[in-house]
């Protein structure tokens, strides 16, 4: 088969040679029948499933059976190993307690990673085994149910043996397998849930088609669920051998190296009885003297019946510990007798051969049996409650001297598996037991309760003493390991088929920030204060929202950290592919972004002063980010639309002016428009020293003149206005070039330019110079932001349409010739087109204006779907009626007298008859009607008259249906921004306010001379530190700082009191927002019951009406209905 199937093949026959595995007692060669298992007679395809088998000496020793399915088959290592027993020919249970049985069996194994074990028969209780496999294969797992099942099974009462043997095979037929490369074998996760291909094989006995098509006498088939089989041989091939065998695969599996450190530490095993007979009781009895728990499916019939009779009559007497052999009074041997009886009279006469045996057994550990029943409200009908009591009883009372500290662990990851969190809180994790768990156990604990995602079992074992600073850089990498390849945020390059590590996630979402994932060179040590950071974001590349909801409520810098995880979710949004992926991170997005606003609000309700200083700072738990960057590129429109942004902002746009004072914005727009160079008037307005002290009464004489004029230019409103003021007057100066002063060059030194020397007029220069100081201003921001960032403002793709107009016209203006002037005024008027609408956005800065700017590009949006849909209509009908009007002038039918037809003569030359005017024409004689402008057709003739109703649909459609459609589709665009304008405006000031604070201080023209000083300075700046780096250095300086700069690595960043009291008002916060999840969940719950109840009732009395009023109806109606 493929390479992977040759590859295993020969790892097994390596394992065989080493472990020394005979093929039967009688025979002392290695056993030379193994492979692979094809049920069924079709061809092997995609889809097909293949089973692995051996065939052994039934006195092979149990470890090393054991050793060859850790080794030879690569089984994972079991949390929990299920061994099921019960009816070998039949199995009658109810359709309702099958399904039951099925589903809490499959559950129970495929959340645990668990072994089955069964006989490997099919027939009775293992053919339900393996329906309940094949039925929840791709239900209850993303990616194919992986649940070991091993059948322990004869080879001589196995049917169709011959079909398995591998007569021909050689040790050097294993190195000549031809691989056909369509061939396909998954065994990457060493889970041997085989898969494979159609190939053509020089040596098929590898992989062996089963089929038993005729039953054969005292033989049994193989179950074509199971994943292994282990077929014993030999002369002892008979049921008591083969129990004693498995009992002893069993114990002995239990013993498997496993991460706990204990050596004692066994994996925990339960076995469960459904029906049965004389096998399945000793079985059973095999396995309680082996101190194995028992859970027992009471209803299934005969011998899990009677053991639950037994098992409830020994329950209900008193017991001497001190007897070795059980003593009854004459009455419960009555009881007991009658018992017995029962059951030998429903046709079950093997009663008597293990009667005795069973009834001591039950005496002496009847407290490791559990029984299950359907309708018991006990267990709820989970089928796991049960196991995971009685692996609770096995601990209290199978009096093994193994560590009872390593059971508890072992029990409190199977309650984890099954969120059993009551069941925990009240048998496992108590005030008692929790002094015996020790620290790496707790550990342990939490990182399996970080893995399966549980939130409720993190915070119970946070509360009783784990602690997520005592992880280690090896638990997080364990915990991305664990995730799927599929289930994780997507990265930029990433690699199919591999799993995408810590450092992957890194280097895609924080590229400038590689300090981030910096932690101690030591992976055994503990995380501690970067523990809670590190798990948050872990929880938020494998796509775990609800987890990292909960871990984003244990970090430090709490209105931070949805900040950071917003961010997260919109870049992983831009680089997801589907559309139903992307909303989700969208949504992740949004949610977090309210997260960081209430926190932030709930901050300045309590101090506003301490609410703007935690803005100002950087996040010191995320590397020192700054917090208002990462909300601008998440943009979260929620945070810096929010009162203490906003009050934030109020500090930032007025600088040092107290803008508290009234008519502030007349008297600061009157010292910019009086005197924009020498602010004389700037000295008379109200100043304070310190930004928090605004809200104060202060007065300004102590601030002296000189500074005022400093705080004047500083601040970013009055750059705003100087900037507003210069690009008036540059589309002012721009107009009067373009419709007056705007010539060819004045080569010949004409009258036209007054200055005869000069090429060009003096308000073109002028324009010129201010047009390329804007374009210098443009470079600059494109040089301090990040490029992706830059382009993705749609008013810097507007700058950049503008330049590009610009140069295109600045070109072509000193070329003459009259088709470059051409260009040149053609692009000139376009560019200036494209300056006027840049304007519009000095409107951002206001309330009332701004908005209004969204509800024009949003409607623009529904404009250009509108015209894609009218350019439809438009094409079909101005080309068809263009034609049929051009049709009676372009052909000349000449017909006689009699009317009978002479000639046909074209006037039209095909050469030239397709001209950009046609085009033009037809464009023209269309798109007017469009807005119900229709000019008469003239002619009578057919063509006419069908151009004519043809103008009377389209106009119909045209003016009624589509242009009502697009006012509609602006209705709604306009009500939707109508209701958010006033967070619109906020958001849109955050970006008004940082752009206008980088900007210089000198209006343009004069912000060349700013950008000139700020570009020397630049230059001395670099040639000092060009001139430092060649200075010689001591080593031992160099040692030394290379070993503070590890240890800074290593330690925990320090947390100062603003961390303290933010984090203190954050906790109040998240304790109503998971107070309102819970109760948010209880009454969809509650809802849904009522939903239920409705939909019930109806259907409950029109069964009463059809059915009758007898009692056993009744009855029998209301069990119906309650399952």
């Amino acid at each position: 088969m493929t390479k992977e199937i040759g590859e295993q093949i020969r790892h097994v026959q390596e394992i065989i040679q080493k472990l020394n595995i005979r093929q039967s007692n009688n025979n002392s060669e290695l056993t030379n029948d193994y492979g692979y298992i094809k049920f069924g007679e079709d061809d092997i395809d995609i889809d097909t499933r293949l089973s692995q088998y051996i065939r052994l000496a039934l006195q092979t020793n149990a470890r090393t059976i054991v050793e060859f399915l850790k080794s030879g088959w690569r089984l994972p290592t079991p949390d929990l190993i299920i061994s099921v027993t019960g009816g070998g020919k039949r199995c009658q249970m109810s359709t309702h307690l099958r399904r039951t049985f099925q589903r809490g069996l499959v559950v129970s194994a495929a959340t645990t990673n668990a072994w089955l074990i069964t006989a490997g028969t099919n027939t009775g209780v293992v053919k339900l085994v393996g329906e309940a496999l094949n039925n929840y294969r791709y239900k209850n797992h993303k990616h194919g149910l992986n649940v070991p099942c091993i059948g322990i099974g004869s080879w001589k009462y196995t049917a169709g043996n011959k079909q398995l043997e591998n007569l021909s095979i050689k040790s050097s037929m294993i190195s000549n397998i031809n691989v056909n490369k369509k061939s396909v074998l998954s065994i990457a996760n060493r889970r041997l849930q085989t898969e494979s291909v159609q190939s053509d094989v020089e040596n098929p006995n590898f992989i062996h088609s089963y089929v038993v098509k005729q039953s054969e006498a005292k033989r049994c088939d193989l179950e074509p669920n199971h994943t292994h089989f282990l077929l014993f041989d030999g002369k002892l091939s008979n049921t008591d051998g083969l129990l004693l065998q498995r009992a002893k695969i069993e114990q002995y599996s239990r013993r498997i190296n496993t991460n706990i450190s204990t050596e004692n530490a066994l994996i925990p095993i339960v076995m469960i009885l459904v029906e049965g007979g004389p096998f399945s009781v000793r079985t059973v009895c095999h396995a309680l003297q082996s101190n194995t728990p028992l859970v027992v499916v009471k209803g299934s019939g005969r011998a899990a019946d009677l053991v639950a009779e037994l098992h409830n009559f020994f329950s209900e007497i008193e017991i001497d510990e001190t007897q070795t052999k059980y003593q009854l009074s004459s009455s419960n041997k009555t009881k007991l007798d009658s018992i017995l009886e029962q059951t030998r009279l429903n046709n079950n006469p093997w009663i008597d051969e293990v009667k005795d045996n069973l009834c001591h057994v039950l005496y002496k550990q009847k407290q490791l049996v559990v029984i299950f029943e359907f309708d018991n409200p006990r267990h709820g009908g989970n089928l796991e409650d049960a196991i995971l009591e009685a692996l609770l009883n096995a601990t209290k009372f199978s009096g093994d001297n193994y560590d009872e500290q390593q059971c508890r662990m072992a029990e409190l990851k199977l309650a984890m598996a099954w969120q059993k969190l009551d069941y925990t809180k009240k048998y496992i994790l108590t005030d008692t037991s929790i002094a015996k768990l020790p620290e790496p156990d707790l550990c342990e604990a939490l990182i399996d309760a970080l893995r399966r995602g549980y939130i409720d079992f993190i915070e119970l074992l946070i509360d009783y003493g784990a602690s997520l600073k005592k992880l280690t850089l090896n638990d997080l990498e364990q915990l991305y390991s664990y995730s799927d390849i599929d289930s994780g945020l997507p990265l930029e390059d990433e690699n199919e088929g591999k799993l995408s590590t810590r450092n992957d996630y890194y280097s895609c979402y924080f590229p400038d920030n590689p300090n981030l994932s910096r932690l101690a060179s030591d992976k055994n040590l503990p995380l501690g204060q970067n523990a809670t950071r590190e798990f948050f974001l872990w929880a938020i590349f494998v796509d775990r929202f609800d987890l990292s909801t909960y871990l984003c409520s244990k970090t430090w810098n709490q209105f931070f950290s949805p900040l950071i995880a917003a961010q997260i979710y919109r870049q992983a949004s831009s680089m997801a592919l589907h559309s139903a992926t992307r909303e989700r991170y969208e949504n992740n997005a949004v949610q977090f972004d309210k997260y960081a606003t209430e926190i932030i609000d709930q901050c300045f309700l309590s101090d506003e002063n301490f609410a703007v200083n935690l803005l100002k700072q950087s996040a010191i738990a995320f590397d020192n980010i700054d917090p208002l960057h990462v909300a601008e590129e998440a943009s979260c429109q929620s945070f810096l639309a929010s009162d203490c942004v906003q009050r934030y902002l109020d500090h930032k746009w007025y600088g040092h002016i107290n803008y508290k004072r009234r008519a502030i914005h007349f008297r600061i727009m009157f010292c910019s428009l009086v005197f924009p160079l020498i602010p004389v008037f700037s000295i008379f307005l109200p100043y304070v020293r310190k930004r928090k002290q605004i809200i104060e009464s202060i007065t300004d004489d102590s601030i002296g003149w000189f500074k005022k004029m400093m705080y004047f230019y500083d601040a970013p409103i009055v750059r705003f206005c100087y900037n507003l003021i210069f690009f008036i007057l540059y589309l002012a100066l721009f107009s009067y070039v373009i419709l007056i002063d705007y010539f060819p060059l004045n080569i010949s030194h004409h009258k036209v330019i007054e200055l005869k020397n000069l090429e060009l007029p003096i308000t073109e220069i002028i324009l010129h110079i201010c047009t390329w100081n804007l374009i210098i201003e443009e470079f600059r921001q494109i040089s301090c932001n990040d490029f992706s960032g830059y382009i993705y403002d749609i008013w810097n793709l507007i700058d950049i349409t503008a330049i590009i107009l610009y140069l295109i016209a600045f070109a072509t203006r000193f070329v003459m010739s009259e088709t470059f002037f051409v260009i040149s005024k053609i692009f000139l008027c376009l560019d200036l087109i494209v300056w006027f609408i840049r304007i519009l956005h000095l409107f951002s800065a206001f309330e009332r204006l701004g908005p209004k700017l969204v509800m024009i590009f949003n409607t623009m949006r529904d404009l250009f779907f509108f015209i894609c849909f009218i350019l439809v209509f438009l094409c079909g009908f101005s080309i068809t009626s263009w034609s049929l009007i051009t049709s009676a002038s372009q052909i000349n039918w000449i017909y006689d007298d009699d009317g009978q037809l002479l000639n046909v003569t074209v006037s039209v030359d095909r050469k030239s008859a397709w001209t950009w005017k046609l085009l033009r024409d037809i464009a023209h004689y269309g798109v007017w009607k469009v807005f119900g402008q229709v000019d008469p057709i003239v002619g009578t003739d057919s063509y006419s008259n069908m151009a004519f109703v043809l103008a009377i649909i389209f106009v119909a459609i045209a003016n009624i249906l589509l242009l009502n459609v697009l006012i509609a589709l602006f209705n709604v665009t306009i009500q939707n921004v109508q209701e958010q304008s006033h967070n619109l405006w906020r958001y849109q000031r955050f970006s008004i306010v940082n752009e206008f604070s980088k900007k210089s201080p000198l209006p343009p023209p004069f912000s060349l001379i700013y950008h000139f000083f700020r570009f020397l300075r630049f230059l001395i700046v670099h040639i000092k530190l060009w001139k430092n780096r060649y200075q010689p250095i001591p080593s031992e300086i160099t040692l030394d700082n290379v070993k503070i700069m590890n240890d800074n690595i290593s330690q925990d960043f320090k947390i100062n009191d603003m961390m303290r009291r933010e984090s203190a008002i954050a906790e109040d916060y998240w304790r109503q927002i998971f107070k309102q999840n819970k109760s948010d969940r209880i009454e969809i719950a509650l809802t849904n019951i009522e939903q239920k109840i409705d939909r019930f009732i109806p259907f409950r009395n029109e069964n009463k009406h059809t059915i009758g009023v007898n009692d056993q109806s009744k009855q029998k109606l209301n069990v119906e209905s309650d399952v």
